[in-house]
């Protein structure tokens, strides 16, 4: 009887919804391993290739966050350290993006794609934060300099990702938390096409996380 109520809990458990990502809605969050030494097991579609994140240079302290590393392939991928990187895998098992922050109050947030290799176990990353945020900064109307937040919506297939350029929530440009998103080619990195927000929204809102969802904050300028 024990052992029922048991099994009952945990199929009630595993039935729970998990929370969506902020950038892409089935991304899975590393959030609840920050600030611990703790690894997480985080699986692909195929239920046997897995990539293992965790918190390295780990030292127990609030102001030192270290690196999030993810062990994949046989080689540590190190990424910036904040608490709310997530892990989104494509659906042929053979890439994964990684979407990392820096602690600040609003990111800064980067992506990198990690692709399998054809022939051997070196997984092969490549960091496309740069040549997305190159062609979304044109579109920032702020006060100061500012760099956007890049993260992961989600595949479309095994060979395309959708990565969203956001103004900062938080920032002294117009429209923040606006955003637009790229189609990007994960073999080679290469940026595809530019989506508008309203056709991000059309096309692949069920695709979008909490903080693609929430709105754009309004700003304006004091006139002097």
């Amino acid at each position: 009887m024990v052992r029922s109520i048991a099994l009952l809990g945990a199929a009630l458990l595993s039935a729970q919804p998990v929370s969506a990502g902020l950038f892409g809605k089935q991304a899975v969050s590393v959030a609840d391993i920050h600030g611990s030494p703790r690894p997480m097991t985080v699986t692909a579609p195929n239920g046997r290739t897995r990539a293992i994140a965790r918190f390295s240079d780990f030292t127990g302290s609030d102001s030192e966050d270290g690196h999030l590393s993810v062990f994949i392939g046989g080689d540590d991928h190190d990424f910036s350290g904040g608490p709310n990187g997530e892990l989104l895998w494509a659906p042929d098992s053979t890439a994964i993006a990684v979407t990392s922050d820096n602690g600040a109050i609003d990111g800064q947030y980067e992506t990198s794609i990690m692709v399998k290799p054809e022939k051997g176990r070196h997984w092969r990353e490549t960091d496309i934060t740069d040549r997305v945020a190159k062609l979304f900064k044109p579109h920032m109307d702020c006060e100061e300099d500012e760099e956007p937040n890049i993260g992961a919506i989600g595949f479309t297939s095994g060979q395309r990702l959708i990565v969203a350029a956001q103004v900062p929530r938080r920032s002294s440009c117009v429209d923040r938390g606006s955003f637009a998103a790229y189609i990007v080619d994960v073999d080679s990195g290469d940026v595809l096409m530019e989506l508008s927000q309203k056709q991000v929204e059309a096309r692949y809102r069920r695709m979008l996380g909490t903080v693609l969802t929430a709105g754009p904050v309004q700003h304006r300028r004091h006139r002097r």
